[in-house]
């Protein structure tokens, strides 16, 4: 538990490269200070039962998710939540070091990619019998959730949504050159070729100055587009057992070698510190990006935009996808009440996440995707199918350790500093230590 405690806190900063919550987009929203965010106040509260919720959220995120605290316990008779925000890059830290120490909140946000390695430490309890209690039907979850929240057979946590990597279109740009379709979307064609053919178009219709895509080329951004292009290679970081590295690959060599191809040609030039803010300054007609990006985009003055699924390069369809959950973590001084208030709010949660859809975010609930409240907001319903599409890292341990090497390695490649080779060779030797440490 140490030697685990202490990687999680080696990789906390790696918070928004697993997952891309708005404190760690490339576009940036501010991370907030620690604040608690106690909701409602509404009603004789005496005799309600208390739960704390405790989540990663800042910027507009945080202001959706404050919100519908606020109308759960304005509804409650019975349960008043008490919400508290960390900063992204801390949060993960500071759960681990609750959850070992007894005092976990009732409720947590975890990312999908790191239920494995809590269940395995026995520091989450299993939802079943609570979700039973209060008829919640799985089913309903997105097929490729209903997968991946399971560890063993067994529901650890509840999903809230899915974000996925996503290419975002100056609708004005593509409107001069000629390539806008005429509902006013992007269509790029499928296939490696097809897709160099056409952004080469692309940056030959540019002025000077300009690029075709941008794309943050350090941190969490080319591990997106890293896994996204694995994916549709068919590739995977390991085998079905999750004992064995399968990065020394040809698909995974393939998707790399897309990476350099794009930097190289120009497509995607190298040495961008904030892709998002090349996007938003006019300065690129394209930008690689997840639809948490959507609000810094969709709030700045004049930008015309459009966010579409991100290109079929590959033979197949894949994208780079994590998800937001709730768990309710193992606790001694918990009572069966709290935890069944715990499973009462956490299907609200999720009952309700048209709402949370507001900040770009798919929703994992089916009901919910084919509703008209989530049909009506904007930009969000022209992505969603690519949801069907998601490609998670696989439910094994050391995740957080995975992120920090790629993220590294990543780095150094597109930098110029390193060939497909190396990154391929380094990526299989220390994600199988990894792989090892745990197994």
């Amino acid at each position: 538990m140490i030697r685990k405690a202490a990687a999680f806190a080696m990789a906390g900063c790696l918070t928004a490269g697993l997952a891309g919550c708005s404190g760690g987009s490339q576009s940036g929203s501010g991370a907030v200070a620690d604040q608690s965010q106690a909701a409602g106040e509404t009603g004789n509260t005496a005799e309600k039962t208390k739960i704390t919720f405790w989540a990663p959220f800042s910027g507009g995120d945080g202001d959706v998710m404050t919100a519908m605290v606020d109308e759960f316990n304005e509804q409650s008779a019975d349960i008043e939540v008490e919400f508290m925000i960390f900063k992204g890059e801390e949060y993960y830290t500071k759960l681990l070091a609750a959850m070992t120490s007894d005092s976990a909140p009732t409720v947590a946000v975890n990312h999908i990619t790191r239920v494995k390695e809590y269940v395995t430490d026995d520091l989450l309890e299993p939802l079943d019998e609570l979700a039973e209690a209060q008829q919640v039907d799985w089913t309903d979850f997105t097929q490729k959730l209903q997968v991946a929240s399971m560890v063993d057979g067994v529901h650890y946590c509840m999903p809230i949504d899915t974000h996925l990597l996503l290419m975002h279109y100056n609708v004005d740009e593509f409107k001069n050159m000629g390539l806008l379709a005429d509902d006013s979307t992007v269509v790029v064609p499928k296939g490696e070729e097809a897709f160099f053919e056409f952004f080469e178009n692309v940056k030959a219709q540019l002025d000077g100055g300009k690029m075709a895509i941008s794309g943050t080329s350090a941190n969490g951004l080319p591990m997106y587009l890293w896994s996204t292009l694995l994916a549709q290679y068919g590739g995977s970081i390991c085998d079905e057992t999750g004992k064995t590295a399968t990065l020394n690959t040809e698909e995974n060599k393939r998707a790399l070698s897309t990476m350099m191809r794009m930097v190289d040609t120009g497509i995607w030039p190298k040495n961008q510190k904030n892709g998002g803010e090349l996007f938003t300054g006019r300065i690129a007609a394209a930008t690689i990006n997840g639809d948490w990006a959507i609000p810094t985009f969709s709030g700045t003055e004049g930008l015309n935009f459009v966010s579409m699924p991100f290109p079929q390069i590959g033979e197949k369809e894949g994208v780079y996808a994590d998800s937001h959950t709730l768990v309710i973590p193992k606790s001694d001084s918990v009572t069966d009440k709290e935890r069944e208030s715990a499973m009462i709010f956490m299907k609200w949660i999720t009952d309700h996440t048209a709402k949370w859809a507001s900040v770009g975010h798919i929703p994992s609930r089916q009901t919910v995707i084919d509703s008209e409240e989530f049909k009506s907001l904007p930009y969000i319903p022209q992505y969603a199918k690519a949801a069907q599409n998601a490609s998670f890292f696989p439910q094994v341990c050391g995740v957080a350790g995975m992120t920090e090497v790629v993220q590294r390695e990543l780095t150094s490649m597109v930098a110029g500093e390193q060939d497909v080779e190396t990154t391929a060779a380094n990526m299989q030797e220390q994600f199988q230590k990894i792989l090892d440490s745990y197994n």
